[in-house]
């Protein structure tokens, strides 16, 4: 069965990954954890500088490509799992999970 939806974009980054070197074994969970929140700082650090929008959202497409590395290295369907998280999202009250509404 060919990838879908996420899964195709999950297998180039892994291609990409496993071409340049950066290895998706087991002992890395860790350590790929700690690099999407490296690149989700380094967007809020771009944002509060002032830096323009696309620097920001090139920081936040590095985080969606560790995230796809690692769903990879996890074996995991991203189309899947992407699809039954949004269903359930839809069935959430307005403004889910806030203390103050937003």
């Amino acid at each position: 069965m060919e990838p879908e939806g996420l899964n195709v974009k999950m297998a180039e980054v892994r291609a990409l990954c496993d071409a340049k070197g950066f290895s998706a074994e087991p002992e890395r969970i860790w350590e790929m954890l700690a690099l999407i929140h490296t690149e989700v700082s380094e967007a809020t650090d771009r944002y509060k500088k002032g830096k323009p929008l696309e620097a920001v959202g090139e920081e936040l497409i590095d985080a969606i490509i560790r995230i796809l590395h690692l769903l990879s290295a996890l074996g995991l369907d991203a189309e899947a799992i992407y699809r039954d998280k949004m269903a359930v999202n839809w069935e959430r009250p307005y403004q889910y999970n806030t203390v103050r509404g937003g």
